[in-house]
């Protein structure tokens, strides 16, 4: 039984790994501007600046989302080592728990307008990947075997 819950944990890293390189680093070629949090230019990250806009606070912008980013790169790290992997995951959590907030909060939204006109959304997508990774890392915290 431990066998599996060990390949289960790893398959949940991987997926997880995945989801935080595409939000912080996005390694392929020619990224959608707007959507990833190291990458992109203050004031470009659509949900962040959307944020300090509606709510008055600069603090969104691009310093939140910088440090959100360094926390989930951290915990990334943290759920390659097998000892930390369970700390990551509850490090991701927060992380999600805190995107999901964003989202749902009075200056947020749960699409984000995709282009400069505000014509196009991303449908959600961003928000039901936060969902998605957010459920990954709960899973990730009760699957993983515990130290015997």
């Amino acid at each position: 039984m431990t066998g599996l819950r060990l390949l289960l944990s790893w398959i949940l890293v991987l997926f997880l790994i995945g989801a935080i390189l595409h939000w912080t680093i996005h390694p392929l070629p020619d990224p959608n501007k707007g959507f990833v949090l190291l990458y992109d230019l203050p004031g470009e990250h659509l949900l962040f600046s959307m944020l300090a806009e509606r709510s008055g606070l600069e603090i969104f912008e691009p310093g939140l989302r910088v440090a959100l980013g360094g926390v989930f790169l951290l915990a990334a790290l943290m759920m390659l080592i097998s000892p930390a992997r369970r700390f990551g995951a509850i490090l991701t959590c927060l992380c999600c728990g805190m995107l999901i907030l964003a989202h749902l909060s009075p200056w947020g939204s749960l699409e984000l307008a995709g282009n400069e006109a505000g014509d196009e959304t991303d449908g959600g997508a961003a928000f039901y990947l936060t969902v998605a990774v957010l459920t990954a890392a709960a899973l990730l915290v009760w699957i993983h075997p515990r130290r015997t």
